[in-house]
């Protein structure tokens, strides 16, 4: 049963409703149900589009530039409306969004920039839920540090850290680590990783990197065509020795075989 509906009109002046439900706690974190948007220049980026996000789960989302995946992503945050369908999602207490810059506040060090986001906590509780991820991400000795000291990593593993430390029900990310170099990559790889295992929220990812996709996800979905349609969709299947879910080797290659970058 749905929690709660809130409709309004589309944007472009078509006659559709479009209803956003937040549903209580199921297998499913978010479904979009024959979902369309289309500009007013004309251009139709989805149409009677579908997809269902589980719970717990972390759905990287792929394809070509100019795909969808960002307008996919910020639909289900509720920062884009849709101009028909319904969107149901969870209501969490707390949603994340971790965005392609790290979005700083110049003006706070690193500690107070994580505090910021903890308004409903009490001081003393705010210090020990930012210093232990802070420290988690390796970031114990750049406390007082402010964000033009930090190099590019360590701004963006602050970035993180602020958007796990509200322990979020819904985390949604846009190509957070596309500016780092390889080896920067995989420490936010494995720090992302560390956060995550805590509390399993539910994590919708868009990327261009297939390898990351297999290192984050357990499941990726790969959007193609104009308007965009589901191309493939893979669940991580195989479990390695630490209990940690992971793409088969056939998997792997169907989608290696897949440009993601032009289409």
């Amino acid at each position: 049963m749905d929690a709660t509906r809130r409709s309004s009109r589309a944007g472009n002046g078509s006659n559709r409703s479009q209803i956003y439900a937040l549903q209580e706690k199921g297998t499913q974190s978010i479904r979009f149900e024959r979902v369309s948007l289309k500009y007013d220049n004309g251009r139709t980026v989805f149409d009677d589009f579908s997809m269902e996000v589980e719970h717990g789960q972390v759905t990287c989302l792929m394809g070509s530039s100019g795909i969808g995946k960002t307008t996919l992503l910020r639909m289900a945050a509720g920062l884009v409306k849709p101009t028909a369908g319904t969107i149901y999602r969870e209501n969490p207490e707390r949603m994340g969004y971790v965005f392609q810059e790290p979005r700083l506040l110049p003006a706070k060090n690193v500690l107070d920039n994580v505090r910021w986001v903890l308004n409903g906590e009490k001081d003393e509780e705010k210090n020990r839920m930012a210093l232990e991820l802070l420290m988690e991400a390796d970031l114990s000795t750049a406390l007082h540090d402010y964000p033009d000291q930090l190099s590019g990593g360590m701004k963006q593993r602050v970035a993180v850290v602020r958007a796990f430390v509200t322990t979020p029900g819904l985390l949604f990310m846009d190509e957070p680590f596309q500016s780092l170099d390889a080896a920067t990559r995989q420490d936010m790889h494995r720090l992302f990783l560390r956060l995550w295992e805590r509390e399993k929220p539910t994590v919708i990812v868009v990327t261009h990197d297939l390898e990351e996709a297999l290192t984050l996800g357990t499941r990726i979905v790969v959007l193609d065509g104009k308007p965009a349609i589901i191309k493939a969709d893979v669940s991580a299947a195989t479990t390695d020795k630490h209990g940690r879910t992971g793409f088969s080797e056939p998997i792997k290659a169907r989608l290696r075989q897949i440009n993601f970058r032009n289409g």
